[in-house]
């Protein structure tokens, strides 16, 4: 959705492997160095509330394995997905066989919620990347629950719509160059998982494959790998072995804001 993946040129760095990122900038005195002002991303984080505790009242616990589908494109929209324990990857899949990652899901973070509404076969797969406990809750349950009490069906209601912003989101990006797209991600990599060290460095609280990151913003893992070496070359990141250092996250953020973010 964010543009059709680009192959324009090859590189010698390795990408099959997880993301570690550290900001080891000394310019900023912030106390809160990665403050959470985009809720719209890819990497979904948690959220609660009295009106969702209602609806987990709801739910029925189910185990996946990693690998195991929580649904795949097409199926009836028989129920909503809230995640307790593992890492859901939610994505579409192309004819060729490949795929389009739209979010990964983490604990106590929803998604399945279209369909609730319209009844039509499911846009998206969910799969578990590591092993999971889900609440799984039955579409005509919530519905009949949300009669009875409407902030039930507000709330799912809401947050449908940060899923419809968030598919906005990408199709927005469409056309926008690899580098925005690549400090993007970047960007938001460390607004949801960022966890500041007692040396005042910062590292992430969960790591995602190079090539999942690449698959996220609609490019090839060459491309990804060819953008990470230019924000190498321009000392805004530093990459070293299984690590990703970020030098300056400023020039990082103004990177992404070039254009939509």
């Amino acid at each position: 959705m964010m543009g059709k993946p680009d192959e324009a040129s090859k590189t010698t760095q390795v990408i099959g492997e997880s993301v570690r990122l550290i900001d080891k900038s000394s310019a900023s005195t912030m106390t809160i160095i990665f403050p959470r002002d985009m809720p719209i991303s890819p990497f979904l984080l948690p959220e609660v509330g009295p009106a969702w505790e209602k609806i987990r009242q709801l739910g029925v616990e189910r185990d996946f394995s990693p690998g195991g589908y929580l649904y795949r494109e097409g199926d009836p929209p028989t129920c909503l997905h809230n995640l307790l324990a593992g890492r859901v990857r939610v994505f579409i899949g192309h004819p060729d066989g490949s795929e389009r990652i739209i979010a990964f899901a983490g604990p106590q973070t929803t998604f399945g919620e279209y369909g609730i509404f319209d009844s039509l076969p499911r846009c998206t797969s969910a799969v578990a990347v590591e092993p999971c406990r889900v609440l799984v809750i039955d579409r005509t349950t919530l519905i009949a629950a949300g009669k009875a009490d409407p902030d039930i069906l507000l709330e799912v209601g809401r947050r449908l719509a940060q899923k419809t912003r968030l598919v906005t989101m990408h199709l927005a990006a469409d056309g926008v160059p690899a580098r925005v797209r690549v400090a993007m991600i970047l960007t938001h990599l460390l607004d949801a998982y960022g966890v500041v060290d007692p040396d005042n460095t910062a590292h992430l609280s969960e790591s995602h494959r190079v090539d999942d990151l690449a698959q996220l913003i609609g490019v090839t893992r060459v491309t990804m790998s060819r953008e990470l070496s230019r924000l190498v070359a321009d000392k805004v990141v530093v990459k070293g072995g299984r690590e990703i250092s970020i030098l300056n996250m400023n020039v990082l953020r103004a990177i992404a804001e070039e254009h939509f973010f």
